[in-house]
């Protein structure tokens, strides 16, 4: 047993020398940094259209396809013609901007307009576009912050007239992300149902408060809308 003890305490020994040695050529760690949402949280000195021109410019911002992140959407605009919305200077607007996965993924506008997520852009009306773009601008500057905490629902128009151009907005107490024609998320009880017809759906806001010169933008990964578009 004495034997024993003793291997086992040179073993040990020889092993806390061995890492002392090599230790000391170890570099210390790196400070952990953190990178916010690319360009959030403060003035881009653009608007909305020349930002995201900006970034589709920029093949840092690509999607999982390799296109440009807002591919989609800037195609949307130039076909119905509606640049000026994007580019003016009222700066009461916030406008929803769709990512290239609300077009084109699974269940999402292409697919749910045309019947195929592979169909071009141009089978769906220029008409129905149009309603898509008003839909998700909101004729009111809604920063993430100014916003109340899972409280209730605000009720706000977006460019579509009428009670089927309302959008229902609510935020997360948890990670006080936007939430859009969605339930409130209650901690410890159930959630509060939207009000929101049966038609519409709802989502979360990915990326919040990039500050145009005619407003400000928030990320979607999904799109919205009251009722069928």
């Amino acid at each position: 047993m004495k034997l024993y003890i003793k291997k086992a305490r040179n073993f040990m020994m020889a092993a806390i020398a061995t890492f002392a040695l090599f230790s000391c050529d170890l570099e210390l760690q790196k400070e952990w940094e953190y990178v916010p949402e690319p360009f959030g949280n403060r003035p881009t000195g653009m608007s909305a259209l020349e930002w995201m021109e900006m970034i589709n410019s920029d093949p840092t911002y690509q999607d999982a396809n390799g296109l440009p992140e807002f591919n989609y959407l800037l195609e949307a605009i130039a076909r119905t013609g509606l640049e000026d919305l994007y580019l003016g200077q009222d700066t009461t607007k916030t406008y929803l901007l769709l990512r290239n996965s609300a077009w084109n993924g699974n269940n999402q506008l292409i697919q749910n307009m045309a019947g195929n997520r592979n169909y071009p852009l141009d089978s769906i009306s220029n008409e129905r576009l149009e309603h898509v773009l008003r839909y998700h601008i909101i004729d009111e500057y809604l920063s993430q912050p100014a916003i109340p905490k899972n409280d209730s629902f605000l009720y706000y128009q977006t460019l579509v007239p009428g009670d089927t151009g309302s959008i229902e907005i609510n935020k997360r107490l948890f990670d006080q992300s936007i939430r859009i024609n969605t339930s409130i998320a209650r901690i410890g009880s159930p959630s509060t149902p939207s009000n929101m017809p049966s038609t519409s759906r709802g989502t979360v806001v990915n990326l919040h408060n990039f500050i145009f010169t005619n407003g400000i933008g928030h990320q979607l990964n999904s799109y919205v809308r009251y009722q069928p578009f």
